[in-house]
Order: structure tokens, then sequence, then C-alpha cells
């Protein structure tokens, strides 16, 4: 065997594993309490990002689909959110977003952002920013 073939092999097995690792991460997450299918568009952004999202406490962390790592990639903190607005899927998003999807406009402190979720996350997601201790 040449030192290409055991390098090509070697570089085959690293992928394979590499995307085992991401369809377990994102099988174990779903699987999680609390845990939502939720495509993220930052403001900035012209694609929109698909993840998890899980609801913790005062705290919606949202975690990037592709990726191995354990830590959030963006956290809403329940007292700086602000739903701006709920809208249908629009035509040019029909490609990218499943057309029974609830996209809410939101302002996360000084950010404004938009996230797609089911018509049951929606109402969850409702419910967990109005379930916060009232402002002193």
């Amino acid at each position: 065997m040449h030192i290409v073939d055991v390098i090509v092999v070697c570089a085959a097995v690293v992928v394979l594993v590499v995307c085992a690792l991401v369809l377990a991460r994102q099988r174990f997450m779903l699987r999680a309490a609390g845990a939502i299918p939720v495509a993220l568009l930052p403001a900035a952004a012209v694609r929109w990002q698909y993840g998890v999202a899980r609801f913790a406490g005062g705290e919606l962390r949202w975690y990037r689909s592709l990726g191995v790592g354990t830590r959030p990639n963006r956290v809403l903190q329940r007292r700086d959110v602000t739903v701006l607005g709920r809208r249908s899927v629009l035509q040019s998003e029909q490609q990218s977003l499943p057309s029974t999807a609830v996209v809410v406009q939101c302002r996360d402190g000084g950010a404004e952002l938009s996230l797609a979720l089911g018509e049951s996350a929606y109402t969850g997601f409702v419910s967990w920013l109005e379930s916060s201790a009232p402002m002193a």
C-alpha cells in the first residue's frame, strides 16, 4: 500500500467520524427537554442559519445545527428580548423555510434578528417571554 492510499483512507475516516459527531450532537440536542428547531436570521445576514434552541430559565440558548461545539452560538436573555412582530414565510423564503413556519421579528438588546419557528414552538416562545417576573 502506498503512502497516498494510507493518507486518503485516514482522511476519509476522519471525515466520517466528524459527520457522525455532528449528527449525534444534533440528535442529542433535539431529544433534550425544551429543545426546538429554530432558524435564525441576524439583521445583517442574508441567509437563514439553522439550529436548535433550548429554554434554560431566563435564557434561550441557540446552537448551530452543523458543529461539534457544546456552547451555544447565541444566547437570548428573556429580559432583553422584545417581539417587534410576526409574519408568515415570504415567497422568497419558501426554499429556505417550511411554509408552516412563523417568522418572529425580535430585538435582542440593540440587535434585531428574526426567528423561524413552528406554530407550537411560537406559542411556547411567547409564553416563555410573558412568564418573566414583573419589573420593579
